[in-house]
């Protein structure tokens, strides 16, 4: 990738003329195929700051009466922070380090970064085959990818997609990668079409006609039941942890917050009067820091601490034994002189 590229973490948004022009090829369910409570989910796994697929969806509900949830995936951390706020939800993670469920999205919509990876493949095939598993039976595949990359998967979209067509970006926006959309549906039982993988070689390797406006849609994306679906990464970040809890988190149950924090305290008197055994055990305790106490006309601040350390008992060239032993600290303060002492048990 050119320094530029890798500047950019190859990232290429689709303009916005060609977003509607793929728009216009899907629709959703209607009438007797829609059933109230369902809806789209479009999932793009390499979203950029969102703007693409937030546009594919709100075209795609301008035309259609059931509701489209926005699902998007982003490694740049910049650019998933802007992501956020335009998608339902968003993940700051590489793609190939989530745990997303699988057949859990209509639509693919699917513009992966032009290169090469570690193992000097195409990274547009490696992006192709890992999320195939997230769209649903008949979901609806968008594939953005350079014209000539389509021969390097061609065998696999042959296999796992049916219906498939494809169409080259309108100038003057093709001039820069020489870029196709190609749209299918997945297979419900894979199967390998040899007439279908000849036909997308012809495309890497010839001119597939140009994308322009429709006025009917060619793609019926399927909804699903609306609810919430496995969408998270498989590592850990601080931030979203703290949001997660505050949202559904421990805490939120009344139940423990009134248990640990309970809305009226009630002060207890012991059945007898403590002797002073109880007294130092309080103080060492830590349950009497800061208390003013008074004894025969004098006036202390008193603080305890109570800590583990370890203790050799025996030291031989055999072995070595240590045992913990709690050590005792209680600091007094003597409000009438200053004077500190430091009791040690």
């Amino acid at each position: 990738m050119r320094l530029a590229a890798q500047a950019k973490g190859g990232y290429y948004p689709t303009p916005d003329r060609v977003v509607d022009m793929v728009a216009d090829l899907i629709d959703t369910p209607i009438g007797y195929h829609y059933h109230n409570g369902d809806t789209l989910r479009i999932l793009d796994p390499c979203c950029g700051a969102g703007d693409a697929v937030e546009r594919l969806a709100l075209r795609i509900q301008q035309a259609n009466s059931a509701p489209v949830e926005t699902y998007g995936v982003e490694l740049h951390s910049e650019r998933a922070e802007e992501a956020a706020r335009r998608l339902h939800r968003t993940l700051s993670a590489d793609l190939f380090r989530t745990s997303i469920a699988n057949g859990s999205f209509g639509v693919l919509y699917l513009n992966p970064p032009y290169d090469f990876d570690a193992e000097d493949k195409r990274t547009e095939h490696a992006f192709l085959t890992h999320t195939t598993r997230y769209l649903a039976e008949e979901g609806v595949l968008v594939f953005i990818v350079p014209r000539q990359r389509l021969a390097v998967s061609a065998r696999y979209l042959s296999t796992h997609y049916r219906r498939i067509r494809c169409r080259a970006f309108p100038q003057p926006v093709r001039e820069v990668f020489d870029q196709v959309s190609l749209l299918a549906y997945r297979k419900a039982d894979p199967s390998p079409d040899p007439y279908a993988e000849a036909r997308i070689r012809q495309w890497a390797a010839g001119e597939p006609e140009p994308l322009r406006f429709q006025r009917y849609a060619e793609f019926t994306a399927p909804t699903m039941t609306a609810g919430d679906i496995l969408f998270a990464t498989r590592t850990v970040d601080p931030v979203a942890a703290a949001t997660e809890a505050r949202r559904s988190g421990l805490w939120t149950n009344t139940e423990i917050t009134d248990s640990l924090w309970p809305a009226r305290v009630d002060r207890t008197r012991p059945l007898m009067p403590l002797r002073r055994g109880h007294m130092a055990m309080l103080v060492a305790a830590g349950f009497l820091d800061n208390l003013c106490l008074e004894s025969e006309g004098s006036r202390i601040l008193v603080k305890g601490r109570t800590s583990k350390t370890m203790e050799m008992v025996e030291d031989s060239p055999e072995r070595e034994v240590h045992r913990e032993k709690l050590s005792t600290t209680v600091v007094s303060l003597d409000l009438a002189s200053g004077h500190i002492t430091d009791i040690e048990a």
